[in-house]
């Protein structure tokens, strides 16, 4: 009788709950978990909301390229595809790069009235994405088939993720790759936040057979986001063929996935095919180290992963074991087939999580064999830790919901409020490390924005003479580099160099690799030579100390610490002539990289000489033009018979995608623009349409008669690639449409009465 009485005491002080108490308890501890992860990231880093400090890394980029997409759009351009004057002599950055990031901060900008400063919702926009990733990652896992507490799981883990710092191009999706105090990876953030839901809906769609548009939708979003994340979410939404949904239908999930690919190549084509097409007016820099494109190989990735390097950074690592937790509870459940309602979600995150950890091994492990991947010589192969990051965030998530599941969590309230203790206990030491680094981000950031406004009057003074004196001849500014004395040029919280995009003004400043022919040269240009500033057109110095500047350099004091200096260039047109010629062939862009280096750092330009780059095959050298090769040096003594043609500039003026000058050539000759040549920029030589050439060191000549001219240059992106765009929009709408009308028809429930 004694085991009955207590056997029956235990039930009267656990009562079971009704079913609509464990309704409520299921669908509540999920949605917690979701909004306390939601809550964190909101919290933890609204100091980028709050403080207006000066953008000191890749943010510099990003925002330059949406104030110049919402200048173009204000100027009646192509918002999408317009001339991007900022760094490397101009280059139409946004012709292949991914932009859908940038666009929506536009639309949400004008969307406000302008109410609101750009800079202000730039900011916005990456504090709400940062709000906003666990929720993507919740519901991402729930379309990849986790019950609910394992993806509110994976959603309280995502804030967490952390790397080692002291790894080299370690630039996941943690929350540092997009702060203030780190790398300001504005697209990646973008895109990462879109991630879960592109690899959930495509899993989805291709083992259903249905609603295609919302993962074509999904994916291409991703892929206008970042096309490297947009090329990872391909390669994981093929693991789906291992799920043991796909066993028995491979073939029609196969079929799915090519089709819901070749979807998103319709929708995205308009940035791809430009990438695929134009390929020899795009360069990969020179100045990055073998592991952005290479990784790292097997053993430093694996010591990264064991060590915890990958998941949780220096702090103990919490992420790290329990997604070898998950790891082991995936594997049982994929080799021992059990009848598990998840399954599907555990094969999926381990198959994701294993191939990116191989594919983050890159061509240190594998060589060759990672020609059978499309386009892989042109992959970042180091960005690959985001996929193992997913997979690893996924299988921490799948570790703590089985830890739920064991405590019984929706048997009643008490067993969901253990749950969330033991989650705080297990995950505390992450919690405490993200905090901290949060806060760390915070302060340093308030007293850059501290330091800005009192440097702000002078460099608004500075800026603002600038301004007025680029209105009547544009020119680029100095204020040295990140490669010189710029380094250590620091007002306001931010190096100087950063600044000048901010004002509007383009510069030799921060090396931003746009991958332009000519994006790699600026290091090349010596301050202390007269003829360097004529070649690059910089008319504007900012320095810290007169020792700084060269000596034609009026120096005109500005403030304490900070000196400006006006050189009087030419502008963005010369007359010029060429006194030689060298073929470009495709695929040879390091070689030219390094004659047009050699032709900046000879005599040749300083006297009016320049290169003729014949860019067709049958192109060979002119009267007066000598042949030369991409190895060829540049002497002082000027080629037999040539001159120089005799002329100057009148007057020039222009910004974004449109410049003009009145010229007066005295005997024929070539009108230099000292922009990057690209096809796409239109010359007209008084009024009428010419063909353009290119000259060394990678810029565009107009061949001219002797005579008085007005030059005209627009950058005029075929029409193309706008029609492109509105056609994948249009066939994702249409297929939207099909799907709504095909969808059954469910008549509405009537209520029991009670």
């Amino acid at each position: 009788m004694i085991p009955r009485i207590r056997y029956a005491t235990t039930m009267r002080m656990t009562p079971r709950p009704s079913s609509a108490q464990a309704t409520r308890i299921e669908r509540s501890l999920p949605a917690l978990l979701v909004v306390a992860a939601c809550l964190f990231n909101a919290l933890a880093y609204l100091s980028e909301l709050q403080d207006a400090a000066p953008d000191i890394n890749d943010d510099v980029f990003h925002f330059g390229l949406v104030s110049r997409m919402n200048a173009a759009w204000d100027a009646g351009g192509h918002p999408l595809d317009t001339w991007i004057a900022d760094w490397g002599q101009g280059f139409p950055v946004l012709r292949y790069y991914q932009h859908l990031p940038h666009f929506a901060v536009v639309l949400a900008y004008r969307a406000l009235g302008g109410t609101i400063p750009l800079h202000a919702v730039f900011d916005g926009v990456t504090w709400l994405l940062l709000a906003l990733m666990p929720l993507t990652f919740y519901a991402g896992s729930r379309r990849l088939g986790a019950t609910p507490i394992t993806a509110g799981c994976v959603a309280l883990c995502v804030p967490l993720l952390a790397v080692d710092a002291a790894q080299r191009h370690f630039l996941g999706f943690q929350a540092q790759s997009f702060l203030w105090s780190g790398g300001g990876l504005f697209t990646q953030l973008a895109a990462i936040v879109l991630f879960p839901m592109a690899v959930g809906t495509v899993s989805q769609a291709a083992l259903r057979g249905s609603r295609f548009a919302p993962a074509i939708a999904w994916l291409g979003a991703t892929w206008l986001s970042h096309l490297v994340l947009g090329y990872i979410a391909c390669l994981l939404g093929a693991v789906v063929l291992l799920r043991p949904e796909a066993r028995g239908q491979a073939g029609r999930v196969a079929l799915r996935l090519a089709a819901i690919y070749a979807g998103v190549a319709i929708v995205a084509a308009y940035l791809l095919l430009p990438t695929l097409l134009e390929g020899r007016w795009l360069s990969r820099s020179v100045w990055e180290p073998v592991e952005y494109w290479d990784s790292y190989g097997a053993r430093q990735v694996l010591e990264a992963l064991v060590s915890g390097g990958l998941l949780d950074g220096n702090r103990i690592p919490v992420l790290t074991i329990l997604a070898g937790i998950g790891g082991v509870l995936a594997a049982r459940s994929w080799l021992a087939r059990p009848a598990d309602p998840e399954r599907g979600f555990l094969v999926a995150a381990l198959g994701m999580f294993l191939v990116g950890l191989l594919l983050f091994f890159g061509r240190p492990t594998w060589g060759a064999l990672l020609g059978v991947l499309p386009f892989s010589g042109q992959l970042p192969m180091h960005r690959f830790i985001c996929a193992v990051q997913f997979g690893g965030v996924l299988l921490a998530g799948i570790a703590l919901g089985r830890l739920a599941q064991r405590l019984d969590w929706s048997r009643h309230a008490g067993r969901a409020a253990l749950v969330v203790c033991a989650l705080l206990v297990v995950l505390g030491p992450a919690v405490a490390g993200t905090a901290g680094a949060a806060q760390r981000n915070a302060a340093w950031r308030r007293a850059a924005a501290d330091a800005d406004v009192a440097a702000a009057p002078a460099l608004d003074q500075a800026f603002a003479e600038f301004t007025a004196l680029d209105a009547q001849v544009p020119g680029r500014g100095y204020a040295g580099t990140s490669w010189d004395w710029g380094q250590q040029f620091k007002l306001g919280g931010a190096h100087v160099y950063h600044r000048w995009s901010e004002y509007g003004l383009p510069a030799i400043s921060y090396m931003y690799h746009t991958m332009g022919l000519l994006s790699d040269l600026e290091p090349s240009f010596n301050p202390m030579r007269r003829d360097h500033f004529e070649l690059f057109n910089v008319r504007y110095v900012l320095a810290d100390h007169l020792r700084r500047l060269p000596s034609f350099v009026e120096p005109q004091p500005v403030a304490p610490g900070l000196i400006s200096g006006v050189v009087a260039t030419e502008g963005y047109f010369g007359v010029v002539g060429s006194a030689g010629f060298v073929h470009y062939a495709e695929g040879k862009g390091r070689e030219l990289g390094a004659f047009n280096r050699a032709f900046i750092e000879g005599r040749w330009h300083r006297d009016g000489r320049f290169v003729r780059i014949g860019l067709r095959e049958h192109d060979s050298p002119a009267a007066g033009e000598r042949l030369l090769t991409t190895g060829s040096t540049f002497e002082d003594v000027a080629p037999d018979g040539w001159r120089a043609p005799r002329g100057r500039v009148l007057s020039s003026g222009g910004q974004g995608d449109r410049y003009q000058a009145r010229v007066l050539l005295e005997d024929p000759g070539i009108v230099l623009f000292r922009m990057t040549y690209h096809p796409n920029w239109q010359a007209e030589l008084d009024g009428v349409a010419v063909d353009t050439i290119m000259l060394s060191p990678g810029y565009v000549g107009i061949p001219a008669p002797a005579g008085e001219h007005t030059v005209a240059m627009t950058y005029r992106p075929p029409r193309w690639t706008r029609l492109l765009m509105w056609a994948g929009l249009a066939c994702l709408v249409l297929l939207a449409a099909v799907e709504l009308r095909r969808r059954p028809h469910r008549p509405p429930q009537r209520r029991r009465s009670s």
